[in-house]
């Protein structure tokens, strides 16, 4: 079982935030005969080096000369937390966002028409401990306060981790922490371990603040979502982008240093931090039988912990892979 006093307000609050999602979805005007639009919204959350394919994209004007041939252009949009992403899906304000798998999964169960159209890359969880700690494996955590971002791919990482070694979440304290505050909290020894994504593992590391703990099987799948509406009505501009996320995943790999510099500059990061995070993400990867597994084990997570009512079959409701053919 969770810590009980600070999951049931997530709990508490994902359940009020499903119900004005359904509530969105239901109230939204039919769009059935739109023409081509002439402004495409394109947008990610937060500070992640997964997003690396969106950067190169934009940073190179590949988003406007694919969309130029069709008469529109694209509008980028940055989100500072999870929930606008859905509540912009289910308004028809954002039309495409790279982001990892656990808000699609949040919002195709509350009936928001989403997505997954591509996958941007794949990376390894990581379990962050201090730089001096005694703690040497997952099994140490025994006892310990762990720091995550509840309902992410990194709490769901650290929950396979856990079992793997043996133990329960009932085992150690978890603590429900955004990545500034849980910063904050690592860096005052407040809490004992932390599970995040680059580039604050990297950031700890290169401070000489912290270490990682030997990498067990648990991975973030950084996919692009899109909204439903716009990719029926707009297929082939819908597969305009995803050449261009393909484009720019294919150039990664060819360019990695000029990649790496173009990162660092958009997340404003230093360049030896992403130059460190870099080995830890396979830009090569697709949406694989194996990555949709991996999707799906997410979506079991959601709902078997209170964070989604319904359940999704991935497969099924929430990948389509017509655009990358």
């Amino acid at each position: 079982m969770m810590n009980k006093t600070r999951f049931l307000p997530v709990k508490a609050f994902l359940l009020a935030f499903t119900f004005i999602l359904l509530q969105l979805a239901c109230n939204r005007t039919p769009q059935d005969g739109q023409s081509t639009p002439s402004v495409v919204h394109i947008g990610s959350p937060f500070v992640a080096v997964d997003f690396a394919p969106y950067y190169v994209a934009r940073s190179k004007g590949w988003f406007e000369e694919a969309l130029k041939g069709r008469g529109a252009k694209p509008e980028y949009i940055s989100f500072q937390s999870v929930p606008p992403i859905n509540e912009s899906f289910a308004t028809g304000r954002v039309d495409f966002v790279f982001v990892a798998e656990p808000p699609i999964i949040v919002g195709k169960s509350a009936g928001i028409n989403e997505k997954i159209i591509g996958l941007s890359c794949s990376l390894v969880q990581e379990i962050l401990v201090p730089a001096n700690s005694s703690i040497k494996s997952i099994a140490d955590l025994k006892g310990k306060k762990v720091a995550v971002l509840f309902g992410s791919s990194s709490h769901y990482g650290l929950l396979k981790l856990l079992k793997e070694a043996g133990l329960d979440s009932s085992d150690l304290e978890i603590i429900d922490m955004a990545p500034p505050d849980a910063k904050s909290a690592f860096e005052t020894n407040q809490v004992d371990a932390w599970a995040v994504w680059p580039p604050f593992v990297e950031q700890e590391e290169i401070a000489g603040k912290g270490r990682v703990l030997p990498r067990g099987d648990a991975f973030i799948q950084s996919i692009l979502a899109a909204r439903g509406d716009f990719i029926r009505q707009n297929p082939d501009l819908t597969r305009d982008i995803v050449s261009v996320l393909n484009r720019a995943k294919q150039w990664i790999r060819d360019n990695p240093d000029e990649a790496q510099a173009i990162v660092a500059k958009e997340v404003n990061v230093p360049l030896d931090v992403v130059k460190r995070a870099w080995p830890r993400h396979d830009w090569a990867a697709q949406l694989d039988e194996e990555v949709i597994t991996d999707i799906q084990a997410k979506a079991a997570f959601l709902q078997s912990n209170g964070f989604i009512k319904n359940s999704i079959d991935v497969r099924k409701d929430l990948i389509d892979l017509s655009f990358l053919k």
